[in-house]
This record gives structure tokens, sequence and C-alpha cells, in this order.
């Protein structure tokens, strides 16, 4: 058994078909508790911390088999909240068994601060699975804005969602693509352009914050053809911004 790690991923692999994909989340200060500091629902939070992990092991092109939450706040009712919230960032893959989903409360000591944590294991049957990869004449397109905070809460219309990346993933010429994080739209295009063993020129005047947090990966990287760039925008009702070419 080899295990190694892939960016933000765990990759265990397990014999000669399988292949384990291990991805995680978590987020604190958010929710209605008294000394939250972004106030949210129960239900908003638990989806977005489980869409984040979500879309790491869809990118990668592994099906979910298993979901762990971890959740610092009682069951009742703080905690039912949060995995109602899971369970709706689940519905686009038709997730609904239960039994797939399991963790863990805190009963022993009052909360006043929402904590939760999320792990999603996947897998993948290697002779199925066409592994994302970026190469020399692609261009690098970001699909979604970076939001954090109120902003994901006030402008839902220009983020990522996972209905969406469903939609990206079934388009054969995006060859990767890579979710945004609380470390920006740069961190992540370099983390691409790194793990394919190419380089990157950056467009001039780009209209999009390539520094700022994508948040609950607000916002993802595609590696594409560029002449599907058009076709893109027409396609995808959130925005699409063009910001390099891979050499």
């Amino acid at each position: 058994m080899n295990i190694s790690k892939y960016r933000d991923l765990t990759l265990i692999d397990i014999n000669e078909e399988q292949l384990l994909v291990i991805s995680c989340d978590s987020a604190g200060g958010i929710g209605n508790k008294k000394n939250d500091v972004v106030k949210t629902t129960p239900e908003v939070i638990g989806y977005f911390t489980t869409q984040v992990a979500l879309m790491e092991i869809l990118s990668f092109g592994a099906k979910p088999i298993t979901v762990v939450n971890t959740l610092s706040v009682e069951m009742n009712d703080t905690g039912k909240r949060i995995i109602k919230g899971i369970k709706e960032a689940l519905e686009p893959l038709d997730f609904h068994n239960i039994n797939l989903i399991t963790g863990s409360t805190e009963e022993n000591f009052p909360v006043t601060v929402t904590g939760i944590g999320i792990t999603i294991i996947g897998i993948i049957n290697k002779k199925e699975w066409r592994k994302p990869y970026t190469e020399p004449g692609l261009i690098a397109t970001v699909v979604g804005l970076p939001k954090v905070g109120n902003e994901v809460l006030n402008d839902s219309n220009t983020i990522m969602i996972t209905s969406k990346l469903l939609e990206l993933k079934k388009k054969i010429y995006i060859k990767e693509i890579l979710p945004v994080g609380s470390k920006g739209i740069l961190y992540e295009l370099n983390q691409m352009s790194k793990t394919n063993n190419i380089k990157y020129s950056l467009e001039d005047n780009l209209s999009i914050d390539i520094y700022k947090s994508g948040g609950p990966s607000t916002c993802v990287i595609v590696s594409m053809e560029e002449s599907k760039y058009g076709e893109l925008k027409n396609e995808i009702s959130i925005p699409v911004n063009r910001i390099g070419r891979f050499i």
C-alpha cells in the first residue's frame, strides 16, 4: 500500500485497480452562536464546508464513498441543522445513503462558537480514470469569483457550486479543474503549474483579483483549449475570466 500527497489531497494506492482519495476542510466562528464572527445559519456552514472538500474530490476524478463530519457543537439543534446543509451539498450527486455519512458532536460542554470539520473519502477505478492534466498551449481560466465571509452570503450568483462543477467536468475541452481556496488564485495557478512541470504567463490587465481568498471554493481554475473559451463563457451562468496561458 502506497500513501502519497497530491496538492491538498491524500492518495492511498490500495491495489492495482483502486485508489482512495481523501480531502478535508474546516470552519470556525461562522454560524448562529453567540460568539460567531460571521453570522449565518448552521445549514449554510454545513453546505459550504462540505462543498470545499467535495470539489477537491470531484475535480480529481474520484467518486465520494464516505463523508465524515466532526462537529464542535451539540446535536440538538445546531448539529442536526449542519448535517442538513451537508446533505444539501451532496444532492447534485444523488448521494442520499445516510449510512455513508458519519460523524460526532460535542455533548459534554456548552458551545458558544460554531466549529466544523469535514472529511470526504473517494475512490477511483484506475482503468476508467482520466487523470487531470495541463500541458503547454492550454489557457488558464477562472470560473466564478473569489468571495469570502459575508460576500459569499450576499452574492450567490457569481460563485462556483457543486452542480456547476459537474457541468464543467462534462466538457472534454477542459483538461484540469483546481478549486481556489484561502490562498487565492495565483497560489493555485502556481500549484497547477508545479504539479504539471510547466510554466505560465499571465494576461495583461487582469479583471479579477488573483490574490484574494477564494473562501469556500467560490471559484475554480480550469486549463482548457483556447478555441473553446467563448463557448464556455456562453454556457456557464457565472463569470468566466481568462488569466493566462501555459507555456
